[in-house]
Parts: structure tokens; C-alpha cells; sequence
């Protein structure tokens, strides 16, 4: 059985991955402020660099999961995206290679905007805010230290790890069941998939030895506001929202704010899948709520907060 190292199991990428892996790989988990504890996976120590780390799991594969792992969707990612990051996965890419062992890297889809849709990855469509000229630093590292690493970008929604901060599709759910307004964006628009869904390609993609950058999501280009609706449908919760403008006199700008949907036909292509369509997503995601999945994304402990140096 082969192992598997993943970096930011804090991320909503990292947990469902790791949890939905562990019957396959001999999977660690990691993250550096807090200890989170998934079922049927290894936890290790904050405190450990990188290269502490891999010397100590000898991983076949690191799945890394930084900032950029964080839907663009979560108004939460952004402060996070920083400088520090693209050091951050250089050392992590580097340190993988020199141990052999295979790289991926979760990128984001908000290195795109508008005005076209589905970006390919050569798109020229770049958006030009700090956050994604960050990204793109990453992605460039990552590629320069490591020629044969995995860059996926993607946008990606599904349950948190963390039983003390509930997840921006918690927090939505929680609006809807509140009766309150939800107040979404409907001029972003992208190509969400569920965490799971996304394990099962990066698990064949790693599988057929993949390299470079595909970009992964969802069939459906959609919405904040338009998901909002179809999560309360699928939820059967009470469902209200503001009456918006539906023209804009000027593109959007910022981070994430634009057309960020994805192209997926090279993946689809090189593995021969299909991107699974929102409502079978969100089918899935309903499903992790009742049948005892969302516990295993924290097991029976709760994180603990990293002693100070």
C-alpha cells in the first residue's frame, strides 16, 4: 500500500481527501497551527518542517494543500493568501522531489477572470489582484523546483474539518435554516466540485502519473447566489434572497470577483471522466451529513492549538 502525506489537512481539500484515501493509502495528515485528528490517519506533529516530515513518513505521494486550496467562494481565504505561501510550497515541492516522491499542488481558480468563460490552461483571462499574482508565484515555484509535479486548479466546496469554526457552506446552510436573507454574489461565477469528488480524480490522476497543470471542477458554471438556492433545494430548507441587478456597467475586479468558471477537457481527456454535475454533487454532500462521514473529518478528538515557540 502506498503512502500518503497531506499538507493542510486544516483546508477543506486536505480532510475530505485524506478521509476519503485512507482506505487506500497509508495516509498522514498535517497542518501547522493545530493537530486535526481524521479517522483511519496518521497525525502528525505541527511543530516539524518539511523536510523533518517527509524524511520521517517517506511518502509516495504529498498532496499539498495551502491557501490556494481554499474556494475563492470563502471570505475567509483571501487575508490568507500571502507572500509566505509561495516559500511555503517551494519547500514542500523541493523537499518532496528529493525524497521521490510525487508532487501535487491545489491551485485556484481565481487565478482567472472574466470576461470569457470555462478558462483553459493556457487562458489568457489572468486576474491581476495581489492574491492571484500570488497563486501564480506558487504555481511557478512549485513547477520551477519540481518539473514533474501536479497543479490543480480548482474551487471546491464540502464539509470542514474543524468542529470549533464552522465552513463557509455551513454558514450558508445555517442563513438558510435561520430564515435569514442570503446575501450571495451573483455576478462571480465558477466551477464548483465537492471534496470527494475531487479525491476520486486526484487519486487516478496520481495513479496515471499525471504532470503539470489541468484544471478540475464541476459540469455546472454557477453562481454564489445560484449555489445558495440549490443547496436550500437540495436541503429542503426555506429559502430567501435580496432581488439584485442583473446588468453591470463594468466588469468586476478583485480577487475571485469575476468569471472564474474552468475548462476541464484536459483532464477529461487525459483520464477519460466526466466532471460530475452539481446536483449530483450536492446529492452526495446531503448524504455525508446523515451517514456518519462528517465525523470522520475530525474523529473522536478535538484539535489542539499549537504550543507558542
Amino acid at each position: 500500500m502506498e503512502s500518503l502525506l497531506v499538507v493542510g489537512v486544516d483546508t477543506v481539500v486536505g480532510a475530505n481527501v485524506a478521509a476519503s484515501l485512507a482506505g487506500r493509502y497509508r495516509v498522514s495528515v498535517w497542518a501547522s497551527q493545530h493537530r486535526y485528528d481524521i479517522a483511519n490517519c496518521d497525525v502528525l506533529d505541527p511543530a516539524d518542517a518539511p523536510h523533518q516530515l517527509i524524511s520521517q513518513v517517506r511518502p509516495d505521494w504529498v498532496l499539498h494543500c495551502g491557501p490556494a486550496a481554499r474556494s475563492a467562494w470563502d471570505p475567509r481565504s483571501k487575508p490568507l493568501i500571502t507572500e509566505h505561501m509561495v516559500d511555503d510550497a517551494r519547500s514542500w515541492a523541493e523537499a518532496s522531489r528529493q525524497a521521490g516522491a510525487a508532487f501535487t499542488m491545489i491551485s485556484s481558480d481565481a487565478v482567472f477572470t472574466g470576461p470569457w468563460m470555462f478558462h483553459e490552461e493556457e487562458s489568457p483571462g489572468l486576474c491581476h489582484s495581489l492574491q492571484a499574482i500570488t497563486i501564480r508565484a506558487s504555481e511557478e515555484q512549485v513547477c520551477e523546483v519540481c518539473p514533474e509535479a501536479l497543479i490543480v486548479r480548482t474551487n471546491v466546496f464540502g464539509w470542514s474539518p474543524d468542529p470549533r469554526r464552522a465552513g463557509w457552506v455551513e454558514t450558508m446552510l445555517a442563513e438558510i435554516e435561520a430564515r435569514r436573507i442570503v446575501e450571495q454574489d451573483h455576478v462571480r461565477h465558477s466551477t464548483p466540485i465537492l471534496a470527494t469528488d475531487l479525491a476520486e480524480i486526484l487519486d487516478r490522476a496520481h495513479q496515471e502519473e499525471l504532470a503539470g497543470v489541468y484544471h478540475v471542477g464541476g459540469a455546472e458554471r454557477i453562481s454564489p447566489l445560484k449555489f445558495a438556492q440549490r443547496l436550500a433545494d437540495q436541503f429542503d430548507r426555506p429559502w430567501l434572497a435580496l432581488r439584485r441587478e442583473t446588468t453591470l456597467n463594468e466588469p468586476a475586479h478583485g480577487f475571485g470577483a469575476g468569471e472564474c468558471s474552468l475548462q476541464t477537457k484536459k483532464i477529461r481527456k487525459a483520464l477519460c471522466v466526466a466532471m460530475p454535475l452539481l446536483s449530483e454533487s450536492l446529492s452526495r454532500l446531503e448524504a455525508q451529513h446523515v451517514n456518519g462521514y462528517r465525523e470522520q473529518l475530525t474523529g473522536a478528538a478535538t484539535p489542539v492549538q499549537l504550543r507558542a515557540a
